[in-house]
Order: C-alpha cells, then sequence, then structure tokens
C-alpha cells in the first residue's frame, strides 16, 4: 500500500505494482469483470492513486500489462516493501479475488506465487488467504443465527409447543422403554405409548391447573395480606426506620423502578398461554410418540442425555415440591399448594429459579406467624431445603450428562428468556444440551461445542 509519506516516485512505482498485480491476477481466466474493476477503482481511490484509473482501463484494453514490467516491480518491492505491508498485499490479492466470488485452485496457486516472489511464508500466505473467507463465513453465520432467531421468535406460538412435545416425547419414550422391559412385553407396545403419554400429560396438566387456580386465590385474597402488610409495617418501629432510611437514600424510588409486577403477571400469562397450547402439545407429542419407535446416530444421543436429565429434574424437582408443601402445612403458611407448585416449576430454572420460588413463601410467613423464630425456622429450612436438593442432591444423581459450563448456562438462561420469554426459561437447559450434541457432530461447529462443554475433571 502506498504510504502518505513516500515521496511521489516511491508512491507512483508501488501504485503501479499494486495496479499491475490486480490486473495480472483478474485477467487470469482470460477477462476481467466488472465488479473486479469496481473494486480495483475503489481501492486506487482509497490509496489517493486515482490517476492511475485510466492507466487501468489501457491494461484492460491491452490484455494486461507485459511480464517484464510486473518483474521488475516485483522484484522491487520484495525488496523494499515491509513484511507487513506484503501481508497486507496477499490480503488485497484475496479480497479481490473473493469479490466475484468463490476461489478457485487456479486464483489460489497465482495468489501464493506472488507471495513467495515477495518473500512472504506459504504458510502465512494461506493463512491470510482463508482469513479473508473465514471473515466472510463468520458474517453469513451471523446472519444466518440472525435469521433463524427471528424465525424462532415470529413462529413461538407454533415453535414452543413442538419444543416442549420433543422433549416430553423423549420421557415417553424412556418411560415405555421401561415398562416394556420390565413386564417383557413385546406386543401391543403402542399400549404402553398411550398410557405413558396419558400420564405424563396428566401430570403436566394437572400441576398447571393447580399453578392457575392457586393463582387465583392468591389474587382473590391479595387486598386482605396487603391490608395485613400495610398494619404491620406500621406497628413495627424498625420497620418504620428502615423505610425511613431507604425513602432518604432512594432506595424505595429504586424498588418501585423495579418491573416485579410485570415480571409475575407475565410468568403467570405464561402459564396461561401454556394452558391455552396444552391442546397443541397434546397432537404433537400424540404425532411424536406413535411416528418414531426408535433413535439412532445424534437422535439417540440426544434422547439418552436429555431424557435422563428431564427425568432427574423432575424426580428433583418433585421432592422440592413436596417438601415445600409440607414446610408450609407444619407451619400454617397458606396456599401451600401453590408454593409447592412454583417451587416444583421453578426448579427447572436454573439459579434463577430456586431463589424466586424461596422469597415470596417467606415473606408469607412474616405476615401470617406471629412468632419471630417461627419465621426464621420456617425460613431456615426452606433454604436449607433448597441447597440440599438443588445443590448437592441433584448434581450427585446429575453427574456429567450433560458437560455444558455453567456459564454457558447462563447465556442459554439470558437468551433464550429474551426470545421465548419464561417459557424459554424452562427449556434452556435442555435447548443448550441439545445445541452442544449437534455441535460435536460438525466439523464447522466443533468450537461452538468446545465453548459450551464442561473441561472433564
Amino acid at each position: 500500500m502506498a504510504d502518505p509519506s513516500s515521496t511521489p516516485g516511491q508512491a507512483d512505482w508501488r501504485g503501479r505494482f499494486y495496479l499491475h498485480s490486480f490486473v495480472q491476477l483478474s485477467l487470469a481466466d482470460g477477462k476481467i469483470e466488472r465488479r473486479e474493476q469496481v473494486w480495483i477503482k475503489r481501492f486506487l481511490n482509497d490509496q489517493g492513486l486515482a490517476c492511475l484509473v485510466p492507466q487501468l482501463h489501457e491494461l484492460i484494453a491491452c490484455g494486461g500489462c507485459e511480464e517484464a514490467e510486473l518483474e521488475a516491480l516485483t522484484r522491487r518491492a520484495a525488496a523494499e516493501l515491509s513484511m507487513a505491508e506484503k501481508r497486507r498485499f496477499i490480503y488485497n490479492l484475496a479480497q479481490l479475488v473473493q469479490s466475484k466470488g468463490a476461489f478457485n485452485p487456479e486464483e489460489h496457486e497465482s495468489i501464493l506465487d506472488m507471495a513467495e516472489r515477495l518473500g512472504v511464508a506459504d504458510t502465512d500466505a494461506d493463512a491470510i488467504i482463508r482469513s479473508v473467507y473465514s471473515v466472510n463465513d463468520t458474517f453469513t453465520a451471523i446472519l444466518g443465527l440472525l435469521a433463524i432467531g427471528a424465525i424462532l421468535y415470529f413462529t413461538q406460538v407454533v415453535i414452543v409447543p413442538l419444543v416442549i412435545a420433543i422433549f416430553i416425547t423423549m420421557i415417553i419414550h424412556k418411560v415405555e422403554g421401561l415398562v416394556a422391559r420390565a413386564l417383557r412385553l413385546r406386543r401391543f407396545r403402542w399400549l404402553n405409548k398411550i398410557a405413558a403419554m396419558v400420564l405424563i400429560l396428566g401430570v403436566l396438566f394437572g400441576l398447571i391447573m393447580a399453578a392457575v387456580v392457586s393463582a387465583r386465590d392468591i389474587a382473590t385474597r391479595f387486598p386482605y395480606y396487603e391490608t395485613r402488610m400495610t398494619q404491620t409495617l406500621e406497628d413495627s418501629q424498625v420497620a418504620q426506620a428502615a423505610l425511613a432510611w431507604m425513602r432518604e437514600n432512594g432506595v424505595l424510588e429504586q424498588l418501585g423502578q423495579l418491573p416485579i409486577g410485570a415480571t409475575v403477571s407475565g410468568f403467570l400469562g405464561s402459564l396461561f398461554k401454556l394452558l391455552g397450547n396444552f391442546v397443541l402439545v397434546v397432537i404433537f407429542t400424540g404425532f411424536l410418540v406413535f411416528s418414531t419407535s426408535s433413535f439412532s446416530g445424534v437422535m439417540q444421543e440426544m434422547n439418552e442425555k436429555i431424557s435422563a436429565y428431564i427425568t432427574i429434574k423432575t424426580v428433583v424437582s418433585l421432592l422440592t415440591g413436596l417438601v415445600a408443601f409440607l414446610l408450609c402445612r407444619l407451619f400454617g403458611v397458606d396456599f401451600a399448594l401453590f408454593w409447592a407448585t412454583l417451587a416444583f416449576l421453578l426448579n427447572f430454572i436454573p439459579s434463577v429459579g430456586s431463589i424466586v420460588a424461596t422469597v415470596p413463601p417467606i415473606l408469607l410467613a412474616m405476615l401470617q406467624l406471629d412468632s419471630s423464630v417461627a419465621v426464621i425456622t420456617f425460613g431456615g429450612l426452606f433454604v436449607l431445603m433448597q441447597v440440599l436438593l438443588g445443590q448437592v442432591l441433584e448434581p450427585k444423581l446429575m453427574g456429567t450428562r450433560l458437560a455444558i459450563k455453567p456459564v454457558a448456562i447462563l447465556l442459554g438462561l439470558i437468551f433464550w428468556g429474551f426470545l421465548w420469554g419464561i417459557p424459554g426459561m424452562f427449556l434452556a437447559t435442555p435447548l443448550m444440551a441439545l445445541l452442544r450434541i449437534l455441535s460435536s457432530y460438525f466439523n464447522f461447529s466443533r468450537g461452538f461445542e468446545r465453548l459450551l462443554a464442561a473441561d472433564k475433571g
């Protein structure tokens, strides 16, 4: 490239070297296309060499430059250009070829020959050439991902029930296989599929209905608890002092800006929406269950690992919900069924779910229970239950089945939550596991698989 500090004579030979080399490479296949001419003109204008544009047309009309002149310019370039300038020149040659489409072997060979004459190693030149196309491929991949993301977002009404149905189908196949092996049934296995499908879908429907009915009950009785909370705060000197401090330091104003109400209403809205799409989930599940009898290859690996994950997660979530129900009934905290259902459902959301499921029942216990000892005991046992089941039991049962980095799960939680809302947060972990398995089967996505996979130790 031309150096602005160069003398006119130096800029002249450099410019002619670039121009002659570009034209010679473009004419390698017998003709120079218009888009190649446009690229060369733009390069000359960007380098302040617009005066060479008429010479470009002369070279094209003459069918190229003289070999002796180009050879002399190449020898001078090899002697006077810095290594950085030589590498940049090779990069420009690759960009010129890329401007008209895919690389062919002859063009690749021509650039490598020029690099050798300039004193640039073959391996360096090849890496430079590939970098041009890898940048282009990366840009294409980004556009493709954005397009897929847009499709997933605007078609979520259908895609989300389909994805849920796929995961339910994996569980049904696992349950059906266990029943068939236990009973040694070889005929009428379709009865096992129907029974497993009815059982799992019935449990799912019952949980959603329990959450919806309990949420309505809470909404009906909310004014009573609001009055009770206001009265409790007014009677407590500690609470009044804390509120005064928070008011003076702007904490209350900041808390008021938190989208707590929108988040709660969004969660309940997602439950109603899922209930409305339940028929679609059933249809998709029935079709998938009876259209697939066995899996192989990548589908078999996905089925084994993801169904194992969902099964273990379901068992741990059931235990979490059961313990939450028993604790609420034992201490007399209202809406025990709702808090148990909430604990079960939110346990499928990694990290965040257990925290969200713990706070509301503890706050309600503070309003209901008269003894501070009872409140502290209830809160301590509730948190201890979440820690033991979620941080001790579940990792032991899960082992290394998914082998996904925690940061990858967190990023997946953010991405799928942004894309599909609350349902996306529930599906984030199995979807990231699915992506990790799929990416390990293709060469072009091995790097992505390494980003997701946890280190083996």
